[in-house]
Order: C-alpha cells, then structure tokens, then sequence
C-alpha cells in the first residue's frame, strides 16, 4: 500500500524527518484581509480549508495596522469612469480587466461585511465618502467605529465558523509538487514548537505581502517570501522594477502625509520654503504620493532639510476631522498621544521631520482575473498577486478583498475538480525532501555571517533616496554589484541558531535575491512615468518601447530570466492616447 507519498515501500518513511501532515482541500498561506476572504470564500464553495500564517491570522501584518478605507463602487457610480481613473494612475501600466472586477464586485462585499455586524459611515441614510488620493472621484467608504483590525478579526472569527482550520505560528518556505509539475502543497516549520509540517492541498492560494527589507513603515515583517516561494516553483513574476515610496516621520511611526495637506497643511523645506510650489504649481502640497517623495528626496539630496510638514496654520475644525478620521487606524490615535505625553510633541500642533522612505517592493506573482497562475494549482491573492503600482488610498483593501474572495472560489473549483478526476495527487517526496534538506542548511554553516548583519548591509545599499525612489543607470549598476558581491561572497555563509535564526535566513535569502531582481528590472525599464516610477536619467515616458510588463521567472540555469508581455489594449476599454492628467483630491471632502 502507497504511503502519503506514493512511494510503496514504507521503510522508505524513514528517510523523513517526523513530519505533523494535513490535508485539505484548498490550503491558503497567509492571514491579511487576502487570506481571509479566500477562507470565507473557499468554506462557502464547499472546500475544506487551511490558512497557515507565520504569526496569529487576522492580528499581525498589514492588514491589521490598515486604515480600513476601502474603494467601493456604489450602485450610482460610473464604473468605467473608477477603470479610467486607475488606469491612469497607474500610467497605463495596470489590468484594466482586473480593476473592473474589483469595483464590479466591491459593492457586494460592502453588504458582506455590513451582514457581518461592521457598519460604515453615513449621514441621512446615505454613505459619506472621501476622494481618494490621486482620482478626480472614486469613493473611499470608512467603518463607523471600527478598524481594519476589528474587520479582520471578524473575518477570521468567521472563517473558523464555517469550518476553516487556523493554523498559527508556522512559517511556510516552501511549495511542493506532484510528480506531473503541479503544486500540491507546502512544508513548514512551527515558530514556537519547531515541529515539520507538511500541508497536502488540492489548491494552493498565496496570500501574503509583496516584501520588503525591513525597512520603515510597519515593513519590518515583510520579506515577501509569499511570491518568491512561487518563484522557486516555477511561477512568474510581474512588475518586479516597481515599488512603493512614501514620506514618513523620522521619529515615530505616525500617519498623515495624505490627509494632512488635504486639510491644510504644507511641506517645508530647511530653507523655511513651501517646495511643492517648484515640483507640482497646479495642485502643491496636493499632489500624489510619489510627487511629494520625488520632491522631498530631490530637496534632501540638495542638503535643504529637514524636510517637515507645516501643521501650525490649520483650522481647529481641521483638526478635529483629522481625529476622527485616524480612529479608523486603531492605533494612530493611542501612538498620538503617547508622543505627547512622553515626547512632548503633537503632530497636529507641531512641525515634525519627515523622511522619503522604501516601504515595499511592488512585484507580485503573474495570475489571471480568476486569480489562477501559470502553475496547475496555484492561486494567488492579496499583494502577493500583481494589483496595480500606484498605491491610492483605498485600493488595496479594495483589491485584495477581490483576490481573495475570487482565489477561494477559483481555487475551491480546481481542488473538486482534481478530486473527481484523479482522486487528488500525491506530494513529490523528492521535492518536500529537497525543500527541508535547503531550509535547514543554515543551521550546519559554523562561522559565517548572521543574518541581520547582512540584512543591514542590503539596507545601506538599497535606502539612500538616489538608489531606488531617484533612479540612474550608474546608480542601479552599483547596487547591483553590491548585492551581487553579497549573494556570491556571503549568502552561502548566512549561519542560523534555532527555529527563528532559520526563518531570518531563509528571509534574507529571499531580500537578496528580490533586491537583485528589482535592480535588474528597474535597469531595464529605461524611462520615466510621473506617478509609478522615476528614471533622472530617462526623465520622460516612452510608450512605443516600454508600454509593456516586464516578467521575471526562473530559468533553466536558475537565474533569473526575463522577458516582456504586451498590454492587451486591444481588449481594455481605454488606451493610451486617452492619456490626461488626473486630476487629485487628497481625500479632504466628505461627499455623497
């Protein structure tokens, strides 16, 4: 008789460390609102359902420290004005089917979450609204006291209802395959127990972050080891030159580079000069996110800082409706005053320094409007799935509830599929073996490099505002060879103490080839697209050569092998010579 392995001498089980085996038929990695829904989903379609995540689902990451505004296409709105919008905010370079499908559906989902006891704001029986940044007129919906963290553990309470089985403090580092190629599972390690898992699936959906490099604004935990686990496996990357830049406080961790100027607030350079007047006349201190970065890092590369943001002349009344608005943070309000109280500073009354900051890298694996990649059972959601580049405040809630409620109906579909065809398929032994034999090589390494120490080290190359937020050729060229150096003088040398040292280096083993992926993509790319990506050298857009994606998938010789994909404009419903400034309104004005 075959063993869960297909193999049908037992004595060969032994060969295995003691693996903790389950089974199901959908198995969803990572715990975001991505996750989450594809749980729901998945449950409801009839699947039976495991949701892994390396720390509690529905209490850590981002979608937890979200601000829970979410775009929404009412029944009143013109669906095709929301697709025109974000296609150009994404300078073409985005779905457009895909932006459909979320707005299409995110009506629906509002009613979902309102049928689960969340309310959001309204005002004589209609919702209020926010603008949000960088559209001329797409809707933001906010919860009525309520965050984003109680929107996922409502979720998650919800999903474990229907009979989802949560599986808590395991990190996944690899995906395993059938002997025909497909991808029909995962292994892991506990966090805490340090036990071997072995997850069996007839579906897989990844769900977790894009990745980062520990960088600001809670990117401390993103390594993206989601879309580079798929990578390994075989499936493609998209849009690995782009990533998300922000201005953030040098101090603290508090939010407000959107709302603020909405509400009257302006940038100060360290001459005392309002210096988006320079970069943006029209809309100033307005102006998208990425202008306002480029902007700052231009005036910190120039030596006028510190760059602060100028709160003292607003309105009282301004203030009051930028507290009302951070409740929805949970945590914005409670940090406020904690740096009133023991720092003796308040962002709503004093001038406080800010910084351009990387956050995370914009890649994510290739799939398809039912969220279905290029390898046979393999989904992908949340921002580990290509969404979009511009990150407009309200999207990604937005997009991610999309992929991940159409990934748990699309993955649940394959997984009955694959029962009544075949039965299921078994897990390759040499593939889960491989996977476990590579995970633990750190672990044998006796002197060699810690894994901080060289995650510090990626920082230094990767931070400074002329490396990646201003692009140059001779500037990508000297961070590739950096990393370069690193991943052939140090990466085999990365040593691990215990089941956390093993995690920090399998992530760092993941930066380190994101960091050389990105450079490489972004060197490629030789243009400039105001709102997504920015080229000093290459300072204008050129659509007859790069209105394209670049792709990124693992050649025959392991390195990373690229390519281009054509935009199919031919199918989309707005083309480039539609091409018009967006006009932006950072979220100030509550309409109906």
């Amino acid at each position: 008789m075959a063993d869960l392995f297909g193999r049908k001498e037992a004595g060969m089980k032994r060969e295995l460390p003691a693996w903790n085996v389950l089974q199901s038929d959908v198995l969803i990695v990572g715990g975001g609102f991505g996750g989450l829904w594809a749980a729901l989903r998945a449950s409801a379609c009839g699947s039976s359902v495991v949701l892994v995540d390396k720390s509690f689902a529905g209490k850590s990451g981002h979608s937890f420290f979200a601000s829970g505004a979410r775009m929404v296409l009412l029944p009143e709105d013109n669906v095709d004005e929301y697709v025109r919008q974000i296609a150009l905010g994404n300078e073409w370079l985005v779905e457009q089917d895909m932006v459909r499908a979320v707005f299409e559906g995110s009506y629906a989902r509002l009613k979902d979450l309102e049928s689960f006891g969340l309310m959001f704001r309204k005002k004589n029986g209609s919702y209020t609204s926010t603008k949000a940044r960088g559209t001329q007129s797409v809707r933001n919906l906010w919860l009525e006291n309520a965050t984003a963290a109680d929107e996922v553990t409502i979720l998650r309470k919800l999903a474990i209802s229907r009979g989802a089985q949560f599986v808590d403090h395991v990190c996944i580092y690899d995906l395993v395959k059938d002997e025909d190629n497909g991808v029909t599972g995962a292994v892991g390690i506990g966090v805490k127990d340090s036990r071997n898992y072995l997850f069996r699936a007839g579906s897989v959906i990844v769900a977790t972050n894009s990745g980062s490099y520990r960088g600001h604004h809670l990117a401390c935990e993103l390594q993206g080891t989601g879309p580079f686990m798929a990578y390994n496996t075989g499936a493609r990357i998209k849009n690995p030159e782009f990533h998300y830049i922000n201005i953030r406080p040098v101090r603290h961790e508090l939010e407000g580079s959107g709302i603020l100027p909405a509400m009257g607030a302006r940038w100060v350079n360290g001459s005392g000069a309002y210096f988006m007047e320079r970069y943006d006349p029209e809309l100033r201190d307005r102006a998208p996110s990425s202008r306002i970065v480029m902007a700052a890092a231009k005036e910190a590369l120039k030596g006028n800082v510190p760059i602060t943001i100028d709160v003292k002349s607003m309105a009282d009344e301004e203030r009051e409706r930028f507290r009302v608005l951070m409740v929805s943070h949970g945590w914005q309000p409670i940090l406020r005053e904690k740096c009133r109280r023991e720092k003796g500073y308040d962002i709503l009354n004093d001038n406080i320094e800010w910084q351009p900051a990387y956050e995370s890298n914009k890649l994510g694996i290739d799939a398809d409007c039912a969220c279905k990649t290029s390898l046979r059972g393999l989904f992908a959601a949340g921002m580990a799935r290509t969404l979009g580049i511009n990150p407009f405040t309200g999207w990604s809630i937005a997009a991610c509830t999309w992929s991940g409620y159409t990934a748990g109906e699309s993955a649940a579909r394959h997984a009955m599929e694959e029962n009544e065809n075949k039965g299921g398929r078994r897990v390759d032994f040499g593939s889960a073996q491989a996977s476990h034999e590579l995970f633990f090589q750190p672990l044998r390494v006796g002197s060699g490099v810690e894994p901080d120490e060289l995650v510090r080290r990626l920082q230094e190359i990767l931070f400074p505002a002329d490396v990646l937020i201003i692009m140059t050729e001779s500037k990508l060229k000297a961070a590739l060879d950096e990393v370069l150096m690193l991943k052939s003088g140090q990466l085999s040398q990365l040593r691990a103490q215990g089941t956390r040292g093993l995690i920090k280096a399998r992530e760092t083993q993941t930066m380190i080839l994101s960091a050389e992926m990105t450079l490489r993509a972004a060197l490629m790319r030789k243009e400039t697209r105001e709102n997504i990506f920015y080229r000093e050298d290459f300072p204008a857009p050129d659509d007859s050569n790069w209105l394209k994606w670049i792709i990124a998938e693992k050649g025959k010789d392991g390195e990373i092998s690229y390519s281009t994909r054509e935009i199919p404009f031919e199918t989309y419903r707005f083309k480039p010579e539609l091409r018009a400034r967006v006009q932006t309104n950072c979220a100030g004005q509550f309409v109906k």
